[in-house]
């Protein structure tokens, strides 16, 4: 088991092996681990087809991610339980109900805490009523903001450049929204971050040849978020203030002598809000086959009727980076 199941995640205690010194915790779930027989594998959920598979064949491996709902029609009020495949640099299962959570994993390749630090916790969350988002999650002062972008378009990156000053890691890659009446809450997530090559070099991190790859075939290397290694994390719950949805562009387009020729910020209306966010979910087309698609619509339509929802326009480039970070300021304190 990999020690980080021992911290809360998302606001998710991992019971029987979390530890709750100096942490909050808004839910718990019990974990069960038991290793995967890849014998047995491919025929693991054999007895019908899934009810929702995601492929993505990429350059230097292939992914398939697959869940299938087992329904009790003989027993009505039994839990239903939801079993998440993942076979990819990592293979095993997530077997998921009310409150339990079973880890079926090979304990060759990538450990399941890389997934279930994202999709394995969120279909859990989300099957409770929390919207998660594709995005990172940082502390300012005494709120949180998120930065929501498609992979690869310059959410790590920035994230980088702002928690080198003044700004604090709370979660990479995935957001949980705890709402709490028209508030929504972030809790951190496990303080590790995964980080291009290119984006290590933004922090000066010295040691980026001893860490480890995510996959054998992927670039990207696990970091532990601390100040030694070049930023902060917050592992406090912070109320979210703004949804910032990154737009990294070679080129800006001045259409008046107000628009700034490194970065813009402008509000964006609800109903765009709402596209872009159900663009970056982390279940993907996951929604419709968990018939949460309306129930996920109507939470989003009222998420941005609470919430600040801006866009950032800004110049590809580390040398902008500074500019950036300092509009963004500007714009939270304004």
């Amino acid at each position: 088991m990999n020690l980080l199941y021992k911290i809360p995640l998302h606001g998710i205690a991992c019971k029987p092996f979390f530890d709750l010194k100096n942490h909050e915790i808004k839910h718990s779930i019990n974990i069960n681990f038991s290793e995967l027989n890849l014998n047995t594998f491919n025929n693991s959920i054999k007895e019908k087809a899934p009810d929702w598979i995601m492929e993505d064949k990429g350059e230097r491996y292939q992914s398939i991610v697959s869940l299938t709902i087992n329904q009790n029609k003989q027993d009505p009020s039994a839990s239903t339980q939801y079993v998440l495949k993942i076979d990819c640099q990592g293979k095993g299962l997530f077997t998921i109900n009310k409150n339990n959570i079973d880890v079926s994993w090979n304990d060759q390749g990538t450990d399941s805490a890389h997934y279930f630090q994202t999709i394995g916790l969120a279909l859990w969350l989300e099957l409770n009523n929390i919207l998660c988002i594709h995005a990172n999650a940082l502390a300012y002062k005494e709120h949180a903001i998120a930065f929501v972008a498609p992979s690869r378009t310059g959410k790590t990156t920035l994230t980088a450049e702002l928690c080198k000053l003044e700004f604090a890691v709370m979660t990479d890659d995935m957001m949980a929204l705890h709402q709490e009446d028209k508030d929504y809450i972030i809790y951190p997530s496990w303080p590790v971050a995964r980080m291009w090559p290119e984006t290590l070099e933004i922090i000066d991190n010295q040691n980026n040849d001893e860490l480890v790859k995510v996959h054998e075939s992927f670039a990207k290397k696990i970091i532990n978020i601390n100040k030694s290694n070049g930023f902060d994390f917050c592992n406090q719950p912070k109320k979210l203030k703004t949804i910032y949805i990154l737009n990294r562009v070679e080129q800006i387009n001045k259409n008046n002598d107000n628009i700034s020729n490194v970065c813009n910020i402008t509000t964006i209306s609800s109903a765009e809000a709402v596209i872009l966010l159900i663009q970056n979910s982390i279940l993907g087309s996951a929604y419709k086959a968990l018939s949460l698609e309306q129930q996920r619509f109507f939470k989003l339509t009222e998420l941005v009727k609470n919430l600040k929802v801006k866009k950032i326009t800004y110049l590809s480039g580390k040398q902008y980076l500074s500019e950036v970070r300092q509009t963004i300021i500007n714009d939270l304190e304004s």
